[in-house]
């Protein structure tokens, strides 16, 4: 409770002592901070969740109880390097390559022809691509060998991959490129050979690979995250929506809208839908897959 008095505050009451479990009011301290900065939101029902997931970075800080962390959250100088550390907590960072292939392998064998060939007639030779809660990297990298396994890459084409993350640790496993046999579990046998060096137990991408897809640190909810993207092609947010609330959705979704060319596609997880959260996008249905458009004013 110190930081609650360091701060000249008065130390609510309720906030409890470390024999107590996560009480109703510390929880909704919590879940209302935690979805202030980044948009992960926890429903009334979670109560029991979200006291799991703090626990682990409470016992790291010898923390005891829940609202000494919602004071070391939020008004200790190290506040904003706290958040950071705690978000990978919050969030499930399931990925692998070749992940949900219907849409990848749709986006590179229709979409990204299209895309080209209008842009092309306007003298435009780039494409531009993000993939936003990248996480490790998987995704970006998929797409990197793919848009290569289809030539996108010949013939003067720039082909610039994004990937954005709010987690710096996961961004630096992301740029070494180095992968254990479970983020290649749904790879071929022929592509680990032709796009992957064996490194002990650890599976490292060729350099021409790793040289294709930049990451950045960007929280989604903030447009400066974005800056410097416009025009982007298409966007990739899958499973990503699934932790938010229905503002953060819209919030993010304008900030997608402002990055993406009029002509670009946003591209979200087989059980995420922009449908009932803004009507900025559009959905565009083609057989086994769902994009999302820009709204025609």
């Amino acid at each position: 409770m110190e930081q609650f008095k360091s701060c000249g505050l008065a130390v609510p009451a309720g906030i409890g002592t470390p024999e107590q479990a996560l009480s109703e009011y510390e929880f909704r301290l919590l879940r209302d901070h935690i979805h202030e900065y980044c948009g992960i939101f926890f429903d009334d029902g979670k109560l029991t969740s979200l006291a799991s997931k703090l626990s682990f970075r409470m016992r790291l800080l010898d923390i005891r109880s829940y609202g000494e962390y919602y004071a070391h959250l939020k008004y200790t100088p190290r506040y904003k390097e706290e958040m950071e550390d705690l978000i990978p907590h919050l969030t499930n960072n399931e990925t692998y390559f070749f992940r949900e292939m219907n849409q990848l392998g749709f986006f590179v064998g229709e979409l990204a022809g299209r895309i080209k060939a209008e842009k092309a007639a306007r003298g435009d030779r780039r494409l531009r691509i993000l993939s936003c809660g990248c996480s490790s990297g998987e995704e970006a990298f998929t797409l990197a060998i793919l848009l290569e396994e289809a030539g996108h890459y010949l013939r003067d084409w720039e082909v610039e991959i994004t990937g954005i993350d709010i987690d710096r640790k996961v961004l630096e496993r992301a740029a070494a490129g180095s992968y254990n046999s479970y983020s290649l579990r749904a790879t071929d046998r022929s592509m680990i050979d032709r796009y992957f060096d064996k490194d002990g137990e650890r599976y490292v991408l060729k350099p021409r690979i790793r040289e294709r897809v930049a990451f950045r640190r960007g929280n989604l909810l903030e447009p400066a995250s974005l800056s410097g993207l416009k025009g982007v092609d298409a966007i990739f947010c899958r499973n990503v929506f699934i932790y938010f609330s229905d503002d953060a959705i819209r919030r993010i979704a304008e900030n997608f809208h402002g990055a993406l060319s009029d002509d670009g596609y946003l591209m979200l997880g087989h059980s995420e839908s922009l449908t009932r959260v803004t009507d900025i996008f559009y959905p565009r249905r083609f057989p086994g897959v769902i994009v999302y458009a820009k709204k025609e004013s």
